[in-house]
């Protein structure tokens, strides 16, 4: 095998390889776990305003409910295809950083199903709540993270923690992609006035409208929907949660993006400084490849072949440590609660892992370059002597 084999290089020089190559994997698991964590966070939320690419919400500031002329300016619009007369409540499940609010939505009997059809909430167990109970029907994702199977309880009633007033039994469970529940509506108007749980005959008036738009119709619906009184109403639609939802993961990857640069600068410049140690120690091998006759090219090109495949074998080596980590804890911690799955295998964790090995390899190759440039094969040679 040549004098200026890699593999020669690697055989004989583990010591030096290795600390190196296991450095850059550390590295790589370190920083794509804040890509993975934050991805995976985005994905949850994302599922929590899914709501929203099939209805807009027009939610009353009043106790009373919405006005009857916010009812008939909106119902009556050509843009609107339909409406879904409702109460927006909230439960909870877990999230990666605490208790998390998920919608659960009263509807009428009439409305259940083809409430539940256009949200993609297909029943896998039990049946749609019956009219006047006190029963809710959930999606499998929130009961797997609460730990719920249908016939138990849940509310205010019985976890004083819970966000929703009152008792309610789960008789049902939702597959879907939207997260959350629905209950009857003439029960909870029955029964509780507010979120707060406040005994007392609701007004007649529901506290949301669902709408939706005619085909094409998505741009005059959020114009007439901005429309509306904003003392009596508010109103939350696709294009508004996604520019709030964009405003927010921008800012976060901001931050995330300076302390990986951050962390990206000290470690190249600690492997470049280990670099030209390497290198001093190495100095009579490339001193005696100059004086048989090895340019200065090709010697470079030996450093930047050597640096690439050790920094490569580095990252991919923290991809793969990264993805048994995460294989780990979605077995044991992520899949369990219904949370999004942990995955290093996306576009988004590979830009923010790529930067490590480029500027190391850039780093790296650049100082060992410039002792290159200055070696002087003859005193080498004469010192050796």
């Amino acid at each position: 095998m040549g004098s200026l084999s890699i593999w020669t290089f690697y055989r004989n020089n583990k010591r030096k390889v290795l600390p190196v190559l296991g450095i850059i994997a550390l590295a790589i698991v370190g920083i794509a776990s804040s890509g993975v964590l934050t991805g995976s966070i985005y994905q949850d939320q994302e599922r929590e305003i899914a709501f929203f690419d099939h209805y807009a919400l027009v939610l009353s500031s009043l106790r009373g409910g919405l006005g009857e002329a916010v009812l008939e300016s909106v119902e009556g619009h050509p843009t609107v295809a339909g409406t879904v007369r409702m109460e927006w409540r909230q439960t909870y499940r877990q999230g990666l950083f605490g208790r998390e609010g998920t919608s659960i939505f009263f509807v009428s009997a009439d409305d259940q199903r083809p409430f539940a059809d256009r949200l993609g909430w297909n029943l896998v167990e039990g049946r749609l709540p019956a009219p006047g109970t006190n029963e809710i029907a959930m999606t499998q994702d929130l009961m797997r993270n609460r730990d719920l199977v249908v016939g138990d309880l849940i509310g205010q009633a019985v976890d004083e923690d819970a966000r929703l007033a009152g008792e309610w039994l789960i008789v049902g469970v939702f597959d879907g992609n939207v997260i959350g529940g629905a209950g009857n509506l003439g029960y909870l108007q029955e029964n509780f006035l507010n979120p707060s749980g406040e005994s007392s005959s609701l007004a007649i008036q529901p506290g949301a409208l669902a709408v939706v738009a005619v085909p094409g119709g998505d741009a005059a619906l959020e114009a007439l929907l901005e429309s509306l009184p904003k003392d009596e109403v508010s109103v939350i639609y696709r294009s508004k949660m996604q520019r709030n939802f964009k405003r927010l993961t921008t800012n976060i990857d901001t931050v995330v993006w300076i302390l990986n640069a951050m962390s990206i600068v000290v470690m190249s410049l600690a492997l470049g400084l280990l670099n030209v140690i390497f290198f001093m120690q190495r100095g009579n091998e490339f001193g005696l490849l100059a004086a048989i006759g090895y340019t200065k090219g090709i010697l470079m090109r030996r450093v930047f072949l050597e640096t690439t495949v050790t920094v490569s074998a580095g990252w991919v080596s923290g991809i793969l440590l990264s993805i048994g980590i995460y294989s780990v804890l979605n077995a044991v911690i992520f899949v369990p609660q219904g949370l999004e799955p942990l995955t290093v295998l996306t576009v988004r964790v590979l830009v923010f892992t790529l930067p490590v090995p480029i500027t190391v390899i850039l780093f790296g190759i650049a100082v060992v370059m410039w002792q290159l440039y200055r070696m002087d094969p003859v005193a080498i040679i004469e010192r050796r002597d």
